[in-house]
């Protein structure tokens, strides 16, 4: 007998819910006493423990508890459960669950975007985002229409000709309530189809030379400004699809036009569509809420356009579609902690579609592998969250979801897992509004706080270097080591031919104003993100004493937290 699987049974828990965590068993015929232990730690510290006994045959096992004195907006824990055999340890997995107040302090953003008759009463996609902590979906191109949301028939062609079931939509959206996700609606804020643009000339937005925006000359762009009919009309769609059962709407944008010309009311206006988008989310709140509604607003800011003013629009999160010429890893870090300034008290969400995945890459699977993980380490270390994973262990490879690639390896699906658990374990030293980001300030340069000794380390994402990211708040020290060693390309959407060669005994001293309790090492590519506590000795500075330890391995991302006396 060996533990097949072990998972919670929602994507994210509410203060004061029950948790409940799931083991499954692959059953053999072996002879033997059998007991399974549940341990749940908040870092370093163990919270809860349990045994039960098993029977030969039993497949699942539910360990359901409540978690008391949770006084913090979010809270990770990681879970150990552990096999033994005539009270011996013969096996063990790891998984991982957070308590949060809301989605919106840990969204982590998952996609489907398959509603064929084909899935009508099939689970399993949700069952697998579920093992992957994703708390919030997109249901991508579900809509009968990019103006009329909801089809008119049960069975419908979408704008694409495919053929699809708004009764299989609605049994997603039941699923995902079901692992305690959101369902979110993809709504194109000013998209329709010609034959709508036929009947509404006057509501489109024209280029300089007077003929229409549009996309791939099958959706035409609309005017969402206020005198604009299809402002209202559009969010009336929204409303439709809150109405149907969706809990938010993902409101999408092309990145086009930034400038345009309107014909509103027979006179040519210039549209300046960077503090128009910031109206229509405000609005769109504004008259969800009204209906008795509280929706999830998520607006997408291509390529970073136009962060500065949706930033603080009435939506829930900063969504930064990203492209060229954010083409590096040291882009997407600058992404993230650019947004953060505009919104301090919104998470980032990046959308890095993993090119190297697709078919037209044409290069070993492997690379595409290894060109994710980096990616994962690299929006991870910076306090990001990824959308990347939907469907059934599918990937995004590019703006058009369909063509997903689905991934068949069990490993890398096993190293994925090992990566969302460990930001959902770890979620207070990655998420927390109050964490302060000194990476540029302590380390490297003239900084001195910090010191890296072993191999190449800088404060910024380089070639064949260890980045080293530094940041703390109240109680806590936090580094974060980044491997680029040996990676000849940080173009982050290029197949990486080899992981970052492993580093070995690494020597950090660091100076600290605080008496410090303890320092642990923690990486989603070591013993499955247990915690391990390192010794330390205090050592003369400069600036009077610091610590010093050793760090002993270093794959791809390792992140030490120093607890110090708050």
């Amino acid at each position: 007998m060996r533990i097949k699987d072990v998972y919670p049974s929602k994507s994210q828990y509410r203060p004061g819910e029950k948790v409940e965590i799931i083991a499954t068993f692959e059953v053999t015929d072996d002879l033997g006493n059998y007991t399974v232990s549940c341990t749940v730690l908040n870092f370093y510290d163990i919270l809860y423990k349990t045994e039960k006994e098993l029977k030969l045959h039993d497949e699942k096992v539910v360990f359901e508890f409540n978690i008391e004195k949770n006084e913090k907006e979010m809270m990770g824990f990681g879970v150990e459960v552990d096999l033994y055999r005539n009270n011996e340890k013969i096996n063990s997995l790891s998984t991982s669950f957070d308590i949060t107040e809301s989605w919106k302090l840990a969204p982590r953003y998952g996609f489907l975007s398959d509603f064929f008759d084909r899935d009508k009463n099939d689970d399993k996609d949700l069952v697998q985002l579920n093992k992957y902590h994703i708390n919030v979906v997109q249901f991508y191109d579900w809509m009968y229409r990019h103006h009329e949301l909801l089809p008119p028939t049960n069975s419908f062609a979408d704008p694409l000709g495919r053929n699809l079931s708004i009764d299989v939509v609605k049994q997603k959206i039941d699923y995902a309530h079901k692992f305690g996700m959101m369902a979110i609606a993809y709504g194109a804020v000013y998209g329709c189809e010609k034959e709508f643009y036929e009947e509404h000339k006057v509501w489109a937005l024209y280029k300089n030379d007077g003929t229409v925006f549009d996309l791939i000359n099958l959706i035409y762009i609309m005017d969402i400004s206020k005198k604009c009919g299809w402002h209202d009309h559009i969010i009336s769609e929204f409303l439709k699809a809150i109405k149907f059962g969706f809990d938010g709407i993902h409101m999408d944008q092309y990145g086009f036009p930034k400038e345009a010309l309107s014909v509103t009311d027979q006179v040519k206006k210039i549209r300046k569509l960077r503090d128009e988008f910031t109206v229509l989310i405000n609005d769109t709140r504004e008259y969800i809420e009204k209906n008795g509604y509280k929706p999830a607003l998520i607006f997408n800011a291509v390529n970073n356009w136009p962060i500065d003013t949706v930033a603080s629009a009435k939506q829930d999160v900063v969504y930064i579609e990203v492209w060229p010429p954010n083409d590096t890893y040291q882009d997407l870090y600058n992404l993230i902690t650019n947004a953060k300034k505009y919104a301090p008290d919104k998470q980032v969400i990046l959308a890095a579609y993993m090119e190297p995945f697709s078919k037209r890459s044409n290069i070993p699977i492997e690379y595409a592998e290894n060109a994710t993980i980096m990616v994962m380490a690299t929006i991870f270390a910076s306090g990001g969250f990824h959308l990347l994973l939907g469907e059934l262990n599918g990937i995004l490879t590019e703006a058009y979801y369909p063509n997903y690639t689905t991934i068949d390896s069990e490993r890398f699906i096993r190293e994925l897992r090992d990566y969302y658990d460990f930001i959902v374990r770890y979620e207070e030293f990655l998420y927390d509004f109050n964490i302060v980001d000194n990476t540029m300030t302590y380390t490297g340069g003239i900084n001195t706080e910090y010191v890296f000794k072993g191999t190449k380390f800088s404060p910024k994402a380089e070639k064949n270097s260890v980045w080293t990211l530094v940041k703390e708040k109240e109680g806590y020290k936090i580094i974060h080591l980044v491997n680029f060693t040996g990676v000849q390309s940080m173009k982050w959407n290029e197949g990486k031919e080899i992981r970052p060669k492993i580093i070995n005994n690494i020597e950090a001293t660091v100076l600290v104003a605080e008496s410090v309790k303890g320092v642990y090492l923690a990486s989603p590519d070591i013993d499955s993100g247990k915690p391990k506590k390192l010794d330390y000795e205090y050592v003369p500075h400069e600036h009077g004493k610091a610590i010093r330890f050793v760090i002993p391995e270093l794959r791809v991302w390792d992140m030490v937290y120093i607890v110090c006396e708050s």
